[in-house]
């Protein structure tokens, strides 16, 4: 595809790189096209009226994402309670009844932040640490008191929890 654009090779941080992807998602843009916004803002700058707009915006939408997290929490652990009574269900009846129980699916780092109520960058910092500290941490924070290891860019959970 032909272009009068400079191509630029760079090298971001893990944590960095994490951040432009969570843009590219809720921009739905390409890596390329949310770089170009990204130094569009920074050199051109927003306008007065822009950030006091953004900021209102912010402040009227932050009790709801407030009430969404505490409801994704809330369904956290109904979920985890309904995984409970089937598997102490299925410990009574024959296994073969009711089939395997429901199983968590593996988390990206933004799911997993919303769900143990803390942002991406502290999760990043977390996961860094000992694995072993680290399924200590997920688990005091998880609403279902679920521990949760990395592999890869994914976050499961942890089968001895």
């Amino acid at each position: 595809m032909a272009t009068n654009n400079i191509r630029v090779v760079g090298y971001l941080p893990p944590l960095y790189h994490e951040k432009l992807r969570e843009y590219m998602q809720s921009q739905a843009l390409t890596e390329s096209a949310a770089l170009v916004t990204i130094v569009k803002q920074f050199f051109d700058g927003s306008t007065r009226s822009e950030r006091v707009a953004n900021q209102e915006l912010d402040e009227a939408t932050a009790p709801l994402k407030a009430q969404i997290a505490l409801i994704e929490r809330r369904l956290a652990v109904l979920e985890s309670a309904f995984v409970s009574s089937q598997r102490s269900r299925s410990a009574r009846k024959a296994p073969y009844q009711y089939g395997p129980p429901p199983v968590l699916p593996p988390q990206d780092i933004t799911q997993l932040a919303r769900r143990l109520g803390v942002s991406a960058a502290t999760l990043e910092e977390a996961a860094q640490k000992d694995e072993a500290e680290f399924r200590d941490w997920s688990r005091r924070r998880d609403p279902a008191q679920r521990s949760w290891e990395r592999r890869g860019e994914l976050f499961h959970p942890n089968s001895e929890s």
